[in-house]
């Protein structure tokens, strides 16, 4: 990174102007006359607060004998053996659903038996955008999953990973995706913290849209563009905002330097 002049910015989400700790305004103030054209984050701290499992996102149905029966699995995070027992006391109410998971292939089977004296029913798990339900069930985000002979195996390994990767969009990024920084969860645990610290600014710098505006907006969203909650916890972002060094100007100046020092001799 070459910068002519530069202004580094602490940004906490606790002090934005409006909005959530995942969505807000924040006041940056930007010297007049500094004709910044360049933002780069430095460092980032993001509170591993958000579930798995998100409000919004967590819901499905099944359907026996053509009959729909929603159901929602509360927010939260989850592994393996308690959300089977989370979701079959959520499903006992339609029938006898059974649930075993495979620790070879990572997959759940399950099962459903009627009622004594009845035939086999038409079984099948729903899941319509947006949710994401299917990731932990096994199956695609958007699918109808059919019971044969009253058993299922999930098609997917099961996914108990929340959010592998996070955005941090800003309208001061001058391009169409409008994202500052991109973060990757990595093997971080929850609740605690995930940390970027950029070794390479100049590598991920981006151009400022605009260097005259104090008032900027916010938001971390997953891979599927959705917000992100943090739960009541702050985001911390470290930027720095500069005018980039014109290096063929400046390589320039030193040639001519050069060959006016040769000149003299």
């Amino acid at each position: 990174m070459s910068a002519r002049s530069s202004k580094t910015v602490y940004l906490n989400s606790e002090d934005r102007i409006s909005g959530s700790a995942s969505n807000f305004v924040y006041a940056i103030d930007i010297p007049d006359g500094s004709k910044f054209d360049t933002c780069c984050v430095l460092s980032m701290t993001i509170p591993r607060s958000y579930y798995l499992i998100r409000e919004g996102y967590n819901r499905a149905k099944v359907t026996i004998d053509g009959v729909e029966h929603p159901f929602e699995v509360p927010p939260g995070n989850y592994h393996v053996n308690n959300f089977a027992a989370l979701l079959l006391g959520l499903l006992e109410q339609w029938g006898t659903f059974t649930m075993t998971f495979s620790t070879i292939t990572g997959k759940y089977t399950y099962g459903y038996t009627p009622a004594t004296g009845m035939p086999v029913a038409a079984v099948a798990f729903v899941f319509e955008d947006p949710s994401r339900l299917g990731h932990q069930m096994g199956f695609d985000e958007v699918s109808v999953n059919h019971f044969v002979n009253g058993s299922l195996t999930s098609k997917n390994v099961v996914n108990f990973v929340s959010t592998s990767t996070l955005f941090l969009h800003s309208d001061m990024v001058d391009d169409g995706t409008d994202i500052l920084q991109e973060v990757y969860a990595d093997n971080s645990i929850p609740f605690s913290n995930l940390v970027y610290n950029c070794k390479v600014p100049g590598l991920y710098a981006k151009k400022l849209r605009n260097n005259t505006s104090s008032l900027f907006n916010f938001s971390l969203c997953d891979e599927h563009d959705k917000e992100v909650d943090l739960n009541g916890h702050e985001l911390c972002v470290t930027l720095i905002l500069y005018r980039r060094e014109d290096l063929t100007k400046t390589f320039q100046k030193g040639f001519d330097a050069l060959l006016r020092s040769q000149a003299e001799d």
